[in-house]
């Protein structure tokens, strides 16, 4: 792999990382969000706002769930909103 490839990798990955579920969410760390660790920061959620932010059904949102949901405002920003 050239040099030029792995420095576009590792920017991509920490412009990812900068996108990432804040902690306040994630206080596990498992990078994704139980519908308690939601609702302990959002508590206006409900299970059924959380269903339709957990777009594959496992029980857990994930960062490009959390990132889609306050795409589309189901939730506010944790950092433009705060």
């Amino acid at each position: 792999m050239s040099r030029v490839s792995i420095g576009a990798l590792l920017a991509m990955l920490m412009v990812t990382s900068a996108f990432a579920m804040p902690a306040e969410i994630d206080t596990d760390g498992d990078g994704m969000a139980s519908f308690a660790e939601i609702q302990a920061f959002y508590p206006e959620v409900t299970e059924e706002l959380f269903g339709e932010i957990d777009l594959d059904d496992d029980g857990y949102v994930n960062d490009e769930e959390f990132l889609e949901a306050v795409g589309e405002e189901l939730i506010p920003d944790p950092v433009t909103d705060a």
